[in-house]
């Protein structure tokens, strides 16, 4: 009476497979057993496929199982080297939790670096604390906020914990690649640099395929690329040595609910070291975590007790390490609000989406079901009329504004109004303020979360020498003006260039402003946290004097109180969020910084949850309040 468990390589899933005479009791809790953990396995009488990660995750209740039916397991080979590992890393977490010694202290990280030719950069006394805690885990996070070094401590955990034969893999989004190169110049001996360079894994699975053919000791890849050639990577973490290092690891926190995260859980019991990096890893909830804990640590429900605890820092404390920016030293940051009126046709046209959205949330409550790509286009909606109407009349129009044919003269008549207008209020605040912060020899930098909003702003503002980075601009040679590199670098060089417009989505990650610019001015907020922190990083970040004042304008269209504004139902969800990010990881320099940018060009379900629609028929009803003056944060 056993059960066969076989790990099966090609797809890194896990056959239970159960003998005979194998009673159905047992058999039965099993089932409900890796149902609890994929609905969607497939059980036939005797035999039960599933991810392997699932089977991981019922090791322990199949251990009690054994003793209370008397069945014996089996293993092949593979499933006992997976096995042994997963045993390995649930001692390391039982360590963790006592407070488990650091093996390599702070005094002979230097040495040990120095040894290895990572010679060119000193690392400081923060960083060297981080580090010597990676070290001592069998995987770590790294959540300190931007610019505290997280790409150097990563890239000296994997010379300090790396065999010869180790490989090191990178995931990270494009524009932190230029990041990685750099750290390779900055911190390795001149003698080895031109080996130790990365390699860029792009152009497509056949061409990725030919590369893990002779690969590289150190490789990157873009979270989409990734997802493109899962099956390729999988099996060159099964046959090879890998170290992982997720690099902005918040990009996976959907988890099993995107496909994205979905692929990472699966494979992340191939790796022989996984390491995820983020200053945001909470944007959105507690919840969030949960996804990147279990990449780290597959089968250990460390995820799943963050979540259910009342005090999440509690079990997350010894698992990751966080650099605050008290500890880098930083000056505040000076925030100013500016509230901006709407023109008479942009408040007309918000008052009947905000009508509209309403009604559809009214049938929602009565009919107790919900359409939520419906509801979240319909806040997109609002956000854009918020920003800057034009973008909704071109969408509705097709942009074919003298032709276009109307049913209702009255839309007819805000349509014609918005289009003679153009631009809204907002966008000329923007602009005005943009010209008065020039004319003092300031440089600035403007957020936006729409293109359209983007190229507008610098269109109007290129007596300025305004230059401006979307997703539809490419990464590149930064001699080269037309690309994103090429762009930043002519921001910092050139004295004509004082302008940079930008969206977070495209600029948030991987690039330092603060050297040349002091200036932020946001056009437009929205629900994704961690794209607002990270853009003030921007600019706000280790190395600036403590004379230089970094200020922030934030600019918020108001509506009649009767009506609600869009903008103050962003800013209260962004409070909320922050909150429970500053409480998870225990750093109150959060509660320091404000709001959030929209994640530009992605899909409308992105970063809008239903506590934030609630949130949002509360402010449109007048239910919600405005925020306190003191919790402005």
């Amino acid at each position: 009476m056993e059960i066969q468990i076989n790990y099966k390589e090609a797809n890194t899933q896990g056959q239970l497979k159960a003998s005979t005479v194998f009673p159905n009791s047992a058999w039965n809790r099993i089932q409900e057993l890796v149902l609890s953990f994929q609905p969607d396995a497939e059980i036939t009488k005797s035999v039960i496929v599933a991810d392997w990660t699932t089977v991981l995750s019922i090791v322990s209740e199949l251990a009690s199982l054994k003793k209370s039916y008397g069945f014996k397991t089996v293993y092949n080979e593979n499933a006992k080297l997976h096995l042994t590992r997963f045993r390995n890393e649930f001692n390391a977490v039982r360590a963790a939790l006592g407070n488990q010694k650091i093996t390599v202290t702070v005094e002979e990280i230097p040495i040990m670096l120095k040894q290895r030719n990572f010679t060119r950069r000193t690392l400081t006394e923060a960083q060297h604390r981080d580090l010597s805690v990676m070290v001592s885990l069998s995987n770590g996070a790294n959540f300190s906020v931007p610019g505290a070094g997280k790409t150097t401590v990563a890239f000296a955990t994997h010379i300090l914990t790396r065999e010869s034969d180790t490989y090191l893999l990178v995931v990270a989004p494009k524009n932190a690649f230029m990041a990685w190169d750099e750290v390779i110049e900055d911190c390795m001996d001149q003698s080895i640099i031109n080996e130790w360079k990365f390699v860029r894994l792009v152009g497509g699975k056949d061409t990725i395929k030919q590369t893990l053919e002779t690969p590289s000791l150190r490789m990157i890849i873009s979270y989409d690329q990734f997802i493109r050639v899962s099956e390729l990577m999988a099996r060159f973490f099964a046959t090879h040595k890998v170290h992982v290092i997720l690099d902005e690891s918040h990009r996976m926190k959907g988890g099993d609910r995107s496909k994205r995260g979905n692929l990472l859980l699966r494979i992340s019991h191939l790796p022989v070291r996984k390491d995820i990096l983020s200053g945001t890893p909470l944007p959105r909830s507690i919840l969030d975590i949960a996804p990147q804990m279990d990449f780290l640590w597959p089968g250990q429900s460390i995820g799943k007790s963050t979540i259910k605890s009342s005090k999440p820092h509690e079990v997350l404390k010894n698992f990751y390490v966080r650099t605050t920016k008290k500890e880098l030293g930083l000056p505040p940051v000076i925030r100013r609000f500016y509230k901006i009126e709407m023109s008479p046709a942009q408040l007309a046209l918000y008052g009947i989406v905000r009508s509209e959205f309403v009604a559809k949330c009214e049938r929602i409550k009565s009919s107790g079901t919900i359409d939520i790509r419906s509801a979240k286009k319909s806040v997109m909606r609002l956000l854009q009329i918020s920003s800057n109407p034009i973008m909704v009349v071109r969408s509705l129009t097709e942009e074919k504004f003298e032709s276009f044919q109307y049913d209702d003269l009255k839309i007819q008549g805000i349509f014609s109004a918005i289009i003679e207008e153009w631009d809204s209020p907002k966008i000329m605040k923007a602009c005005e303020l943009t010209r008065e912060l020039v004319s003092t020899g300031e440089k600035c930098v403007i957020w936006s979360s729409f293109k359209e909003n983007v190229e507008r702003i610098a269109t109007l503002l290129k007596d300025l020498g305004a230059t401006y980075i979307h997703g539809d601009v490419e990464t590149g040679d930064e001699n080269d003006p037309n690309t994103r590199e090429g762009r930043i670098k002519l921001f910092h060089q050139k004295d004509g260039y004082n302008v940079l417009v930008a969206n977070p989505a495209a600029c948030s990650e991987g690039i330092s402003l603060h050297k040349v610019c002091h200036h932020a001015i946001y056009v437009d907020r929205s629900f994704n946290a961690a794209h607002y922190l990270q853009s003030v990083d921007r600019i706000h970040r280790y190395g600036l004097g403590k004379e230089i004042k970094t200020s922030i304008h934030i600019l918020e269209s108001i509506a009649p109180t009767t009506m609600g504004s869009i903008d103050f139902s962003v800013r209260r969800r962004l409070i909320d969020k922050l909150h429970i990010m500053s409480e998870a990881l225990k750093d109150f320099d959060l509660r320091q910084l404000a709001l959030d940018e929209e994640e530009a060009e992605l899909p409308i379900d992105s970063d809008i949850s239903l506590e934030d629609i609630g949130d949002i028929i509360g402010e449109l009803t007048g239910i919600a309040p405005f925020p306190e003056e003191d919790e402005e944060i």
